[in-house]
């Protein structure tokens, strides 16, 4: 399996953004799933960083796989890419746990017997 490159970025918004590269040319660059970072002050004047999607994927319809990835092209010369620098491995981390999340089981709650488990709507269901 091939290593995953990471860029960050200044996109023209203001935005300092962190994703996969997916793809590049020498003008363009196709981001997957793309991420802004955010940095707050916390209390007693510590920082606090997070991550959040551009476009969330519970609002892609699956592809092949199951797959929920979403991608966005930007041109080069459109934004200030990051250079001459490495980002903190956390970050990468905090990235991969957002865009490929692993369900983890609630064992205290779960049901017993013939109890159905809980079902969590996110979007009301359009009735036809």
């Amino acid at each position: 399996m091939a290593e995953k490159k990471y860029t960050t970025f200044i996109d023209n918004a203001g935005r300092a953004i962190f994703t996969e590269i997916e793809s590049e040319t020498s003008d363009v660059f196709i981001a997957k799933n793309p991420v802004m970072i955010t940095v707050q002050s916390g209390e007693q004047g510590q920082m606090a960083v997070q991550l959040f999607p551009l476009f969330f994927q519970e609002f892609v319809q699956p592809g092949e796989n199951d797959t929920r990835a979403n991608y966005f092209s930007y041109t080069k010369s459109n934004i200030a890419l990051g250079t001459n620098f490495s980002i903190e491995p956390r970050i990468a981390e905090q990235y991969e746990k957002i865009v490929n999340p692993q369900l983890v089981p609630n064992t205290p709650n779960q049901p017993s017997g013939n109890e159905e488990p809980e079902v969590i709507k996110l979007f009301d269901d359009e009735e036809k």
